[in-house]
């Protein structure tokens, strides 16, 4: 019963954040790409718990570009290292955040763009990426 309570509250929490007015990509993905759902924005169940290594799927990337760029640091002036298409999974340190970037320790894809199973394929890949681009995952 008590781990119900605590998760109906974290959910709650979760509800609250991405509703929170003015806040950037305050509308995160919420949809399925075949066997993958993406269940809002990572860095709003981030202090649920112990800062660190956390998984992170990209989304929010429907725009032009269609991709998330992972830079050499924490801002958009620094220079692309490698530009990821939705659904490759990142893992980052939320320990290492500069306002809205986090750090990137390495990265790896599992699934298409369209959430088909694929081979496994490590991303190599260590800097900086965009929280309004991560997204928590049920897969």
């Amino acid at each position: 019963m008590r781990k119900s309570l605590l998760t109906l509250a974290a959910l709650a929490t979760l509800t609250a954040a991405a509703q929170v007015p003015g806040a950037t990509s305050a509308s995160a993905e919420s949809r399925t790409y075949g066997g993958v759902s993406l269940t809002g924005l990572a860095r709003n169940s981030w202090h649920l718990n112990a800062p660190g290594p956390q998984a992170a799927m990209v989304c929010n990337v429907n725009g032009p570009d269609g991709w998330l760029a992972v830079r050499s640091g924490p801002g958009a002036k620094y220079k692309a290292k490698r530009k990821l298409k939705r659904l490759a999974i990142l893992e980052v340190d939320t320990s290492q955040r500069r306002g809205r970037w986090v750090r990137v320790l390495t990265a790896f894809r599992d699934r298409t763009t369209s959430g088909r199973p694929q081979a496994f394929r490590k991303l190599n890949v260590i800097g900086w990426a965009h929280d309004g681009y991560l997204c928590d995952f049920v897969d």
